[in-house]
């Protein structure tokens, strides 16, 4: 099982950094990639090393894919092209796609990609207002292959719902 994590400019770290922890906690092969170089900066100036970058991957390779959000992260991975068209692969092959914060709104939600029915996303009425009628308000949102959360305060919870749809634990 392999599982990409996208990374960008402006990226909020905890919800990049914790599903990398909690999912390689669980044995799972979880690669950083990085829409922004090998050494993207996140949105509390946290420099950090990616595995791969996007140019090096095809996220079809992957069982899935974790989007962070963070301002401008999530806008710098809705405008990388090879990010989207991979996120729309793994969407129309039933893999799994979870989004955090922002990303919900910016990344699948305005590129047309939001294709379950309950989803939630930081709750600012700018994303809010993204995401219509299919906006819970809840911290977590499982519905089929897509899981998203509302922000940092819920990345742990987010990344124990990923481990889950996988069927994996993670050991703390």
């Amino acid at each position: 099982m392999k599982i990409a994590v996208l990374f960008a400019n402006g990226t909020e770290e905890i919800e990049a950094l914790t599903p990398v922890d909690v999912l390689r906690r669980a044995g799972v092969s979880c690669d950083l990639v990085s829409v922004s170089g090998s050494f993207p900066v996140g949105s509390h100036e946290i420099t950090v090393k990616a595995d791969k970058t996007i140019e090096e991957v095809n996220l079809l390779d992957y069982d899935g894919v974790v989007i962070p959000g963070g301002m401008p992260g999530a806008v710098n991975i809705s405008n990388c092209k090879k990010a989207i068209d991979g996120i729309k692969g793994l969407l129309d092959s039933g893999k799994l796609v979870s989004a955090i914060c922002a990303s919900p709104a910016v990344v699948l939600a305005d590129n047309g990609l939001l294709t379950a029915e309950k989803a939630t996303c930081y709750p600012a009425p700018q994303f809010i207002n993204s995401l219509k009628e299919k906006y819970t308000g809840e911290a977590v949102e499982v519905d089929n292959n897509v899981i998203t959360a509302n922000g940092p305060k819920s990345a742990m919870a987010f990344s124990l719902a990923i481990c889950e749809s996988l069927g994996v634990k993670a050991k703390f």
